[in-house]
């Protein structure tokens, strides 16, 4: 029964009784007529005196009352009031995952006509939540949200708030559990990056290979740099120099 209290849902509303008459008759050709004439049943006193001196009337089809219906009492003013709400939503401290998602499931539900579409919606929900929570969402994510649809993002998040759920956490307490999850997701990211990085040298004919001197072997540097090759070099000059003189006779005879 809808009786018009402020903290009532007139989408809410409407939406039931169609799920209810549906349940009852199903989809038939008359279900619109059934919802015009059981509606008035559904009414409180003072909702009912509005529809019965309603203007305009009477009404042929469900969907006139139905949106005069949300016109009076759920007005622009309050719809703004909602969008706001939405479009500023933030994970309260000490609000779990799970109880922050089911708020803003319910936030949106109670304002249909919010003009947001999923995209915009989901980017809210990610903008408000805590650090640790949204760390561990990229994580999952494989760290990073730019390759999934937005109903991919949704049911990570729904997938990831009744994990949450079932470990009973709140938020800024994190349990061990949450610690090793954490460390596995980032050495999961760190090995699909340098498996990525990999393929994408290979793509543009590239090559990776160890660094390593092909003159003393060592590992720590490349040949150029190696040390004792410059020694030698250096001593082969000197000995070079040093037998000039019998180059320049023998050349001379």
């Amino acid at each position: 029964m809808f009786e018009g209290h402020k903290n009532e849902n007139p989408y809410a509303h409407l939406d039931n009784l169609d799920r209810k008459c549906t349940a009852l008759f199903g989809k038939s050709d008359n279900l619109d007529n059934i919802k015009l004439i059981l509606f008035s049943h559904t009414l409180g006193e003072a909702p009912r005196d509005w529809l019965t001196h309603l203007q305009g009337g009477p009404f042929t089809t469900f969907q006139e009352v139905g949106t005069r219906f949300l016109k009076r009492y759920y007005p622009s003013t309050l719809m703004a009031k909602i969008r706001k709400e939405i479009t500023g939503i933030q994970q309260g401290g000490g609000e779990t995952l799970q109880e922050y998602y089911e708020r803003f499931v319910r936030l949106c539900a109670s304002c249909p006509n919010h003009n947001l579409d999923e995209t915009s919606l989901i980017d809210q929900f990610l903008q408000g939540m805590n650090d640790l929570d949204a760390r561990l969402l990229q994580c999952s994510a494989g760290g990073s949200f730019n390759n999934m649809t937005p109903s991919e993002v949704r049911a990570l998040i729904e997938t990831m708030a009744e994990g949450n759920q079932g470990r009973g956490g709140r938020m800024g307490q994190v349990n061990m559990t949450s610690t090793v999850d954490l460390k596995a997701m980032e050495s999961r990211i760190t090995q699909n990056f340098e498996t990525r990085f990999s393929q994408m040298l290979k793509a543009v004919g590239a090559k990776i290979e160890p660094r390593k001197c092909e003159f003393c072997g060592d590992t720590n540097h490349a040949t150029d740099e190696c040390d004792r090759l410059q020694e030698d070099v250096n001593a082969i000059g000197s000995y070079s120099n040093q037998r000039q003189p019998f180059s320049q006779t023998y050349n001379e005879s």
